[in-house]
């Protein structure tokens, strides 16, 4: 894997699909019994594609599109917005009740319109950062293997360890999200930059379907509540990402609970280090000339790091 990355930084990024890494790549997973040839690689082209800014309350969002989870955040962003989130500082019942309603009805459409043959709770092989530099330069990249280990295959000549992201498609034809020739699959990434009165932040996770509920919930905390960065990654939340009942953080209040169980199943669960019951995040915010970082709490492959500049200003 060193002599790969290694020829990528000489070679630049085309070397993985039209050069020898392609090539060996190619053929050690047809060594394997699989399809891929070095012409597929060579064929395929990245796309780059315009972000537009969506408006929420004081503040908006900068989304990714097509065929991430980008989207269903627009939609859970409308049904928040089209009511008043309810609590001083902090979401109360009636908010959380919101997020749930949000994110059930955001999901029926989601799986519906988009199609999704990815299990609500499988493990992932999921990785999300965030950055901000000392000029306020933000980025949010999620990438991903999709299951642990992803396909659990190595090319051997290359180093490099494969995704099983076939799985996906939806493999029954004329459906929306069914697998075929050429054609991109929906997939859960939700990497978002976002705008208070008087902040930018950049947040994202890993966590398959359970992404989009905690970076939607994670923006209505800056937004909405005016928490900043290290009280919203500590506030609890839910998670409602299709599944049949709502899983919210057993550190909720009692009266937030019961307001939730009104009208929905619920499920309490602790937040820990394992099973994960809810997503992990990372994010970064920079209010006037000052930056900060945080990563999910619970979690040990969760870091935040800063690096001084000369100047002493955080970068």
């Amino acid at each position: 894997m060193a002599e790969t990355l290694q020829a990528l930084a000489t070679h630049g990024h085309r070397e993985f699909y039209e050069g020898e890494i392609g090539r060996r790549l190619a053929a050690d997973v047809q060594a394997k019994g699989g399809s891929l040839s070095a012409e597929d690689l060579s064929a395929y082209r990245a796309t780059i594609t315009e972000i537009a800014r969506t408006p929420y309350r004081g503040g908006g969002f900068y989304l990714p599109g097509d065929l991430t989870a980008g989207p269903t955040f627009a939609d859970v962003l409308s049904r928040l917005g089209a009511g008043e989130m309810t609590g001083a500082h902090q979401p109360d019942g009636q908010s959380f009740g919101a997020y749930a309603d949000a994110f059930a009805g955001a999901y029926r459409d989601r799986l519906a319109g988009m199609g999704d043959n990815e299990a609500p709770h499988s493990p992932a092989c999921t990785t999300h950062f965030s950055v901000v530099d000392r000029d306020g330069n933000m980025v949010a990249m999620t990438q991903t293997l999709l299951s642990v280990f992803g396909s659990r295959v190595v090319s051997p000549s290359t180093g490099l360890l494969l995704n099983n992201g076939i799985m996906w498609f939806d493999p029954e034809p004329g459906r929306p999200n069914s697998l075929a020739p050429g054609k991109r699959c929906l997939m859960n990434v939700c990497p978002v930059i976002g705008e208070t009165a008087d902040a930018r932040f950049a947040i994202g996770a890993s966590g398959g379907r359970k992404i989009m509920p905690a970076v939607a919930q994670l923006s209505s905390f800056l937004i909405d509540f005016g928490m900043d960065l290290d009280a919203a990654f500590h506030h609890p939340r839910i998670d409602a990402s299709g599944g049949p009942a709502v899983i919210a953080d057993e550190a909720l209040s009692p009266a937030i609970l019961a307001a939730l169980a009104e009208t929905r199943r619920v499920v309490t669960a602790p937040r820990t280090v394992y099973p994960n019951s809810f997503a992990c995040p990372a994010g970064v915010m920079r209010r006037g000339v000052e930056n900060f970082g945080a990563s999910e709490i619970m979690s040990p492959w969760g870091d935040a790091v800063a690096e001084p500049s000369g100047a002493g200003d955080p970068s």
